[in-house]
């Protein structure tokens, strides 16, 4: 979808009504066409991205917390990342970006290019967070938004419940700042013993070319190898 081609409307999700009607009034605001979907019952996720692509949807802006209201098992973190990995440039849209970015927006954050924060004010944020994604969608990521492998160091552990996190520290960002991630982006074997974790060194893709913590992504993260003992030769 080029921003501007009305062939291709831009649809617009939401679990709440007068959200809803916000948020199409300030894509109609950029002069584009609005596919308006009030999430109401249960849908299979890539059942709904099938009847927005069947739609001849080019782009996609979705609330984040869509359950329970939305009666969906998925938020729109996790849609906006999977519409993206099937080629429907899509950007997150919420009022929560805050209390959810270290957690359930987190663990989806390598397939999100641009979360705005809802308010009278964004609509020009919109337009260019739409144009972010339609890059990445082209395959043209900015180097803020391209992981390279790095370390990252376990520092503490927040047993929150229904939503553990830890703090790290990437070597290749700022060293000295904690940053939180959510332990499910951890590999199943070592989401068990929690505590245990502090100190432990992880390999990963970090986009550590990112300015702000809240854009940094964790991918693919493993456990570090040990180093035998004496590799230093003392």
């Amino acid at each position: 979808m080029a921003l501007g081609d009305k062939t291709s409307p831009v649809a617009v999700l939401d679990d709440r009504e007068d959200d809803l009607e916000r948020a199409c009034d300030q894509v109609e605001d950029l002069d584009l066409s609005v596919f308006s979907v009030l999430l109401r019952g249960p849908r299979k996720m890539d059942e709904l991205l099938d009847y927005l692509l069947a739609k001849g949807c080019g782009a996609l802006i979705s609330d984040h917390r869509l359950h329970p209201r939305g009666g969906v098992d998925f938020d729109g973190a996790r849609l906006v990342a999977r519409a993206n990995e099937r080629g429907l440039p899509a950007i997150l849209y919420s009022a929560y970006v805050e209390d959810d970015e270290a957690t359930s927006i987190r663990t989806w954050r390598y397939g999100i290019p641009r979360i705005v924060k809802k308010g009278p004010g964004s609509t020009g944020e919109i337009a260019q967070a739409l144009r972010v994604a339609e890059e990445e969608a082209t395959g043209h990521r900015s180097l803020e938004r391209r992981g390279f492998l790095t370390p990252i160091t376990v520092v503490d552990v927040h047993d929150h419940i229904g939503r553990p996190t830890l703090d790290v520290t990437v070597t290749a960002w700022r060293p000295d700042v904690p940053v939180t991630i959510p332990i499910a982006l951890l590999p199943p074997q070592s989401r068990v013993g929690s505590t245990s974790l502090i100190g432990k060194i992880y390999l990963g893709e970090v986009n550590f070319y990112a300015e702000h913590e809240s854009d940094l992504f964790f991918k693919d993260l493993r456990l570090a190898p040990v180093p035998p003992s004496g590799w230093r030769g003392e």
